[in-house]
């Protein structure tokens, strides 16, 4: 197991401490930003009303929080955008290339249901790679939406290729397939897989993937098609139904992430029963000293949920599962390097943060949490999506606030 070097540091957000988070994370190589709104250290949110505003307030958060984690904006490898009225998103991502025109990373934009704030009109996750703005390698697919808002369809460092969130929008700029989902998830996987051959990874080396739709109902279109792609690949995978996309004829959106190589040396990992496997992912995938876990509920081994109605007991269920599963790679929680939990719009959170099983109060990985519109099953109130680095619990660096917020200071 290699030693990789862990800095976690924090803002001076209160919710920070109460959800036991970061708000960046190094970790090896990797600088994560948290999710980030453009709220201070009062509570108040800056730029109310105003996306780009907020955009510039997050984007000051980041610079200050990754760069004490030894991060520069010039290595964000990936971004991603969740706005609560994609009306807003294209001034979100324009506003957000002013930032990262060089970095051209791999990126992700899309509407979910809200945030914690009403007030909050954006949250940005980054993830950095050391040298990555020298060393990267960028690839295009044509599409002219990838100049506009300064990404690349795909970016390649060292072993590690990272691929935006996809569509079926076209090199034309159409989007192909319409009202047809089984079409758009082949067309997406496509676009994809081109993307990965130009970096040098295969299909097999697919690690992670995350999938946003806008109508759940029609998932077994989704499911037949992505099962035709992928053939016997199983990377993890997170399912979320989300409002909208950037054009209303797009219905499905994919992000990946691989290991060139992955293909020989990947131990895929299933619960007993692999109720995951006939569906086209792993409960789990490792690949060296990396693990990567899919979207977690409270489902049990016989595909039934757990709980209903009852948000904090899934998220305790959610998160065993996660743990199980890391267990089987050879991890814990503490090696978690960044979680994501996503709530139903609607479901009512019957246990305040700081309250409950503090599963991550050692680790405070990167974190990220948002109201979608909808889980696979509709008793499913709740999903968490982990990834760890194995030994990154080990001799974390604490990087507390400055006197000052850097808010104030812009």
């Amino acid at each position: 197991m290699a030693t990789h070097r862990r800095i976690n540091v924090a803002s001076g957000r209160t919710l920070e401490k109460l959800a036991d988070y970061s708000r960046a994370l190094r970790v090896g190589d990797t600088v994560l930003q948290s999710g980030t709104t453009a709220i201070d250290r009062a509570g108040i949110v800056r730029g109310v009303g105003d996306v780009a505003k907020q955009v510039e307030s997050i984007m000051t958060i980041a610079e200050w929080s990754m760069g004490k984690a030894g991060g520069k904006l010039s290595d964000v490898v990936r971004s991603r955008i969740y706005v609560t009225d994609i009306q807003v998103g294209d001034r979100a991502a324009r506003t957000l290339a002013q930032y990262l025109r060089d970095a051209r990373p791999a990126a992700t934009l899309v509407q979910v249901n809200r945030l914690a704030r009403p007030e909050q009109l954006v949250e940005i996750e980054l993830d950095a790679v050391d040298g990555a703005g020298a060393s990267a390698r960028r690839i295009s697919s044509g599409r002219a939406i990838e100049d506009e808002y300064a990404y690349s369809r795909a970016v390649r460092v060292g072993d590690r290729v990272f691929v935006s969130g996809t569509t079926a929008l076209s090199a034309r700029g159409v989007v192909e397939g319409k009202g047809d989902l089984y079409r758009q998830t082949r067309d997406t996987m496509d676009t994809i897989f081109a993307a990965l051959a130009q970096a040098g990874a295969a299909r097999e080396d697919i690690v992670y993937t995350k999938t946003f739709l806008t109508d759940l109902a029609r998932s077994a279109d989704y499911t037949r098609a992505w099962l035709e792609a992928l053939g016997d690949v199983r990377p993890t995978s997170t399912l979320l139904a989300i409002p909208a996309l950037v054009l209303p004829e797009m219905l499905i959106e994919i992000e990946a992430e691989a290991v060139i190589g992955a293909a020989k040396t990947r131990r895929d990992i299933y619960t007993q029963q692999q109720r995951e496997k006939p569906r086209g992912y792993a409960r789990a995938v490792a690949v060296g000293d990396r693990v990567w876990v899919s979207g977690c509920t409270s489902m049990n081994a016989a595909g039934e949920p757990q709980a209903p109605g009852d948000w904090a007991a899934q998220s305790d269920l959610s998160v065993e599962t996660a743990r199980w599963a890391l267990e089987q790679a050879g991890a814990t929680l503490d090696d978690v390097v960044r979680r994501r939990t996503f709530t139903v719009d609607g479901a009512g959170m019957n246990r305040p943060h700081g309250e409950g099983p503090a599963w991550f109060a050692k680790s405070c990985p990167a974190s990220l949490g948002c109201r979608i519109t909808g889980l696979a099953r509709p008793e499913l109130l709740v999903e968490v999506e982990v990834a760890a680095v194995k030994g990154a619990h080990a001799g974390i660096e604490w990087v507390g606030p400055d006197a000052a917020d850097p808010l104030d200071r812009a």
